[in-house]
């Protein structure tokens, strides 16, 4: 059973790659998706490691649809802790325009 989703809309914003450490590097963009326009969701989506390059043939205002995976984790440091959650494509096309 897989836990892959789709998700389209268009592209807003695209950031520099983020070396983490010489193991680890992601690279993020900004989707509009907005199946109702009056209220358009703006999400965070990663790239991570060799992932990275699908962003580079991709631009600002560009309609695409990305596959995602949905990830969470607990982390702990000292006394405290917490959650956190992501959102990592590991493809990305190019659209038509939205699907809405």
């Amino acid at each position: 059973m897989s836990d892959a989703f789709q998700v389209s809309g268009k592209i807003i914003e695209i950031f520099d790659e983020n070396v983490i450490s010489d193991k680890f590097k992601k690279r993020e963009f900004i989707l509009e998706h907005a199946p109702n326009p009056e209220y358009p969701e703006l999400l965070k989506i990663e790239v991570v490691q060799n992932k990275c390059d699908l962003l580079e043939k991709y631009k600002v205002g560009q309609s695409v649809s990305v596959d995602i995976n949905l990830k969470g984790r607990r982390w702990e440091k000292g006394k405290d802790s917490g959650y956190s959650n992501s959102i990592q494509a590991w493809r990305i096309t190019e659209s038509d325009g939205d699907p809405w």
